[in-house]
């Protein structure tokens, strides 16, 4: 069958290795983010809340909302994301 033309949805499979960190400034974008951590620890910062990620935890926020990726554990954090919209 014909593939989707414009993807609304983007799966990401991302590794943040020990001490990695999506950066100082937060991010922001249109959109909506959700995710499940499959391996490791991960800190997730939306806004002014952090939140400590295990595994098999799961998070969505909206991406409007400033937000950052950290990783100050001593194990590779894996996890599985699907962000709208796809073109980010």
């Amino acid at each position: 069958g014909k593939g989707h033309q414009v993807r609304a949805l983007a799966f990401l499979d991302e590794t943040y290795p020990p001490a990695a960190d999506t950066g100082d400034e937060m991010l922001s974008h249109i959109g909506e983010e959700a995710g499940v951590l499959v391996e490791g620890r991960l800190e997730l910062t939306v806004g002014s809340e952090v939140f400590i990620l295990e595994q098999g935890d799961s998070y969505y926020f909206e991406s409007s909302k400033p937000h950052r990726f950290r990783n100050p554990f001593e194990l590779p954090a894996r996890l599985i994301s699907a962000t709208t919209p796809a073109n980010f």
